[in-house]
């Protein structure tokens, strides 16, 4: 019976010294990437296998960067903006890392997306909100006063 073998720990650069005790603790025989991070000389050195994950959101791949019809798609949710008048933007990637995720723009946010006023849980009416995709905001019309409101958007 082998003590090693078929498997992979993830690792990630300036993490050598871990990666070789678990490797040896769990009997890996390779290491991978952590979700397109890179991994250091002193991982590589240590003889496994190495795998690199797959992930498409990444700025350096630019296969998906051509491709980006194929990225697969996340819903978030918004920071809750208040509403100080009639009108509110409120920010879709306040909060989030832009470098990793983009909001998709491309397939129509009338249909896929969602704003709701989260003072009574009622969802707003499409006709009462817009997509500003250059400034990153849907401005939302006919906000009730002191409410809070939120986007569910895909990215």
């Amino acid at each position: 019976m082998s003590t090693s073998g078929r498997f992979t720990i993830p690792s990630e650069s300036n993490f050598a010294e871990k990666t070789a005790e678990l490797a040896r603790l769990w009997g890996a025989d390779a290491v991978r990437n952590s979700d397109g991070t890179q991994l250091d000389d002193e991982v590589v050195a240590l003889g496994m296998k190495v795998y690199t994950a797959y992930f498409p959101t990444r700025a350096h791949n630019e296969w998906i960067t051509l491709h980006m019809d194929e990225t697969p798609q996340v819903y978030l949710l918004s920071k809750r903006a208040l509403a100080e008048s009639d009108t509110v933007d409120v920010s879709l990637m306040d909060g989030f890392f832009e470098e990793q995720l983009k909001p998709n723009f491309d397939a129509d946010p009338h249909k896929y997306w969602e704003v709701v006023d989260r003072s009574t849980g009622a969802v707003v009416p499409t006709e009462q909100w817009t997509v500003d995709a250059e400034a990153g905001v849907v401005h939302v019309s006919g906000a009730e006063l002191m409410h809070e409101y939120t986007v569910s958007f895909l990215a």
